[in-house]
């Protein structure tokens, strides 16, 4: 009898719990983080079925990436402690603290690939929690280093295995098809072969979608002087040169339009005296400049896209016998530098030095990237997460 009674009491309990609807639920997990919704897809059929829903995965990311507290915006880095061995290491932008007890180390990530072993490789920039990386010639992979994703894509066709004299440019972003209004991720390849003082060009555009490359016939017969391309407004953007003669060159930034597959050109600030290189950055979906000097780092920011008039000169970094690269540019213009395998955070408004709490060991920028954590597949983006 008072079996019955707990029974008839448990069941009444379960029936009064309100049942929240799918658009609340939905609501809730898109603040999720993504481990955390990893895990909740063996919850149910149901719940595996919404995490790994195409509209879910949108929603989800474009949360990530407007979150004001920068949670889910990561900086990844490869360790050169061990020389021999290929590991990737991440941890939250936002809050780095500052150093004031012994040093914080990084997360490894759980990562093991046979066709990233080895040195020669880099980073060569991410889009929607995707990191686009080279190996040697011509071998890419796209990798979701928070889903542990990781898909080696097809080659270009282009042979270069007896060149010497090759420099190759690449760049990563995702555009909106104009016709059917889907998403999609490509890749800009652009080999430059030297004959006999004759340069030729090879320009190549790869489809996540489709998973096949397409060449590209007409193209600025320039230098690009960026091996990695900066993805802002839709384009992506190089560091560029015109030889116009032995003696004499013209510097400005080439773009390319994803959508269009056109090239285009964006103006550079005002001379500033002699420099020994520039470097096309972007920070807050705003394209940058950095200005190397034999003793300073000038940072650049476009305030309003593709009006040169909108150049602002945000900092000045000094630096001695180092070169300063600039990582990330916060909302109150505190700029991320990596130095002398390094991390330290430069202050613009008293030109101050602070170290992070944070130890790396990381001997050039193109080992460093930065990325929002989401759900996006590097295979196809209506696969489910799942498979």
């Amino acid at each position: 009898m008072e079996l019955s009674k707990h029974r008839a009491t448990a069941s009444m309990a379960v029936d009064s719990v309100p049942v929240l609807p799918p658009e609340l639920i939905s609501e809730i997990l898109t603040r999720l983080p993504v481990k955390t919704l990893l895990k909740m897809r063996c919850v149910s059929k149901s719940m595996l079925s919404l995490i790994s829903n195409p509209q879910f995965i949108k929603t989800h990311l474009k949360f990530s990436i407007n979150n004001q507290q920068f949670t889910y915006h990561k900086l990844l880095f490869r360790n050169f402690d061990d020389e021999n061995s290929l590991s990737y290491y991440t941890f939250s932008l936002f809050p780095i603290p500052i150093c004031v007890k012994p040093q914080r180390i990084p997360t490894e990530l759980d990562f093991s690939c046979e066709d990233l072993f080895g040195d020669r490789y880099r980073i060569l920039g991410s889009c929607d929690g995707l990191i686009c990386i080279s190996r040697d010639i011509l071998d890419l992979f796209l990798w979701n280093p928070t889903t542990r994703k990781l898909k080696k894509l097809p080659s270009s066709g282009i042979n270069v295995s007896c060149e010497h004299d090759v420099d190759f440019s690449y760049g990563f972003g995702c555009c909106t098809d104009t016709d059917q209004c889907r998403i999609d991720y490509r890749i800009v390849e652009i080999v430059r072969k030297e004959h006999s003082c004759i340069n030729r060009y090879y320009v190549s555009v790869y489809s996540l979608r489709s998973d096949s490359w397409k060449r590209i016939e007409e193209y600025p017969s320039i230098v690009f002087r960026d091996h990695s391309g900066k993805f802002v407004n839709g384009k992506l953007h190089w560091s560029a040169e015109d030889r116009v003669s032995d003696n004499k060159s013209t510097f400005f930034i080439s773009s390319f339009d994803l959508v269009n597959e056109t090239f285009g050109n964006v103006a550079l600030p005002g001379p500033e005296g002699e420099f020994f290189d520039r470097e096309v950055g972007c920070s807050g979906g705003k394209l940058c400049l950095f200005c190397y000097f034999e003793n300073k780092t000038d940072v650049w920011v476009m305030k309003e896209y593709d009006v040169v008039e909108s150049w602002t000169k945000i900092a000045s970094i000094p630096t001695k016998d180092y070169e300063a690269w600039p990582i990330f540019i916060s909302r109150d213009d505190e700029i991320l530098v990596h130095e002398s395998r390094s991390l330290v955070w430069f202050n613009s408004r008293d030109n101050t030095f602070t170290r992070p709490e944070v130890r790396i060991r990381c001997d050039a920028a193109n080992n460093l990237g930065l990325y929002n954590e989401s759900l996006v597949s590097p295979f196809f983006l209506e696969e489910p997460i799942d498979q």
